[in-house]
């Protein structure tokens, strides 16, 4: 007589268990979106002729710097208790005023200009700026109250203006956007007002992340 049991037709073959695929980092399931640390599109940069008023406001002042430093340079030359040593000391006193003037009225407005950017969307208004110390500012639609367009004589020689965002509340109630094309600043403006996400801008260029 046969005492085995019958085998159990619930009961699965081993070696015909199917593998569980265990999701990695390498390895995500196609049902989850991708997370990004931050959205870089749709970032405007400010025009070019924003950097051309900025040097041309540095150049003036580097003219003026100029004009001091050869002032400072002769004048010792005038003193008779002058020697050598205090002409040195002018000299390089002067060279070094004239470095920095350099580096702040011509190279460093390149390195601003290429830092600032803005965009507009469903949220609000976003602006980053700042070489040495970055600033990412986010003005919702609903902090809104109303904007105004500024334009000084210098801005009207380049066409730009410089919108000006006021805002709920007493810290930073007012937030400025300088230097835009003043036909995209009222675009923005009225984008702005109308509480719409998007707008047509042709003057500015976008940045690429």
């Amino acid at each position: 007589m046969n005492t085995e049991p019958a085998p159990n037709e619930n009961e699965e073959a081993i070696g015909e268990v199917e593998p569980v695929l265990i999701p990695t980092a390498d390895h995500q399931p196609a049902s989850e979106p991708e997370l990004r640390s931050g959205d870089e599109r749709g970032f405007q940069s400010l025009p070019i002729e924003a950097l051309r008023l900025d040097r041309f406001v540095g150049g003036i002042f580097i003219a003026i710097v100029v004009v001091v430093c050869l002032i400072g340079m002769v004048f010792p030359l005038f003193v008779a208790e002058a020697t050598l040593e205090v002409l040195g000391w002018a000299a390089a006193g002067c060279l070094l005023l004239l470095g920095a003037v350099v580096y702040g009225g011509w190279f460093y407005p390149q390195a601003a200009h290429q830092c600032a950017s803005w965009r507009i969307n469903e949220h609000g208004l976003e602006i980053r700026r700042g070489v040495w110390w970055r600033h990412r500012i986010v003005i919702p639609h609903s902090r809104m109250q109303h904007s105004d367009i500024e334009q000084g004589p210098l801005q009207r020689m380049y066409s730009l203006a410089t919108l000006v965002i006021h805002t709920a509340g007493t810290k930073d109630s007012s937030i400025q956007l300088e230097n835009l094309n003043f036909e995209t600043a009222e675009q923005l403006r009225d984008a702005l007002t109308s509480g719409r996400g998007e707008m047509s801008v042709a003057s500015e260029r976008s940045v690429t992340a």
